[in-house]
């Protein structure tokens, strides 16, 4: 399976990069994450899935490598379970465009095991819902950091929060600030999926040639009645 994009941050490419290796922002925006931990340039991690086709408890690793900050890597993802399991090679880059940070990704993907029998369309389809929702989610964590770090230059004074009701405050010069980040919501993100899903699944000639004929049917049953 590949899968390649790209995503345009309104940030830094140090903030980008910084929120790329912090497990708390990682864990927050990847769906069903219940533990992720960084150690030696490997992240340890346990997600319970509940998207689509992938539903189940998984485990596994990431190995980062051929790191150049804060320009590339390549990660090595190894993840096991009950559903089945997925390998897969993904490099990432990210460089400055404009006032933001441009990221793109390329990865090729294995998937076996009970999870794999749902067609590879419906798998792939799922997989960009579920980078899109969350590049998005990472997106607005690295927003909420910003305005934490940001009031840090500001002493006692608290960061107002945005309309999810997330905010951070700091008491004095030098404290660490204090986030509130915004988590995953894996209902949303199921939606997201289905709609993916059917896009994917369904051509847009058909589907729209099916909404006309079922509107056409309706018209023809109320003026016959």
């Amino acid at each position: 399976m590949k899968l390649a994009g790209d995503y345009l941050f309104d940030a830094s490419v140090q903030e980008v990069w910084n929120a790329l290796f912090d497990p708390a922002v990682l864990a927050a925006v990847m769906p069903g994450c219940e533990k992720l931990e960084l150690v030696d340039g490997r992240y340890r991690g346990e997600l319970n899935v509940k998207v689509g086709p992938v539903q189940g408890k998984f485990s596994g690793t990431v190995d980062l490598k051929d790191t150049d900050e804060p320009r590339s890597y390549t990660m090595i993802i190894d993840g096991r379970g009950a559903p089945g399991f997925v390998k897969a090679n993904a490099s990432v880059a990210l460089e400055p465009e404009g006032a933001g940070t441009r990221i793109r990704y390329d990865a090729d993907a294995q998937v076996g095991g009970k999870v794999a029998s749902v067609g590879q369309r419906l798998l792939e389809a799922s997989a960009r819902a579920i980078v899109n929702q969350s590049l998005e989610g990472l997106h607005e964590n690295i927003k909420i950091r910003a305005a934490a770090h940001a009031a840090l230059s500001q002493p006692r004074q608290a960061v107002a929060g945005t309309a999810l009701g997330v905010g951070a405050a700091a008491d004095a010069p030098g404290d660490p600030p204090v986030v509130a980040l915004k988590q995953v919501d894996q209902s949303a993100l199921a939606a997201n999926v289905a709609k993916e899903v059917v896009r994917s699944l369904i051509p847009l000639p058909v589907l729209i040639g099916t909404v006309i004929a079922i509107a056409g049917m309706i018209v023809w049953l109320v003026v016959r009645h």
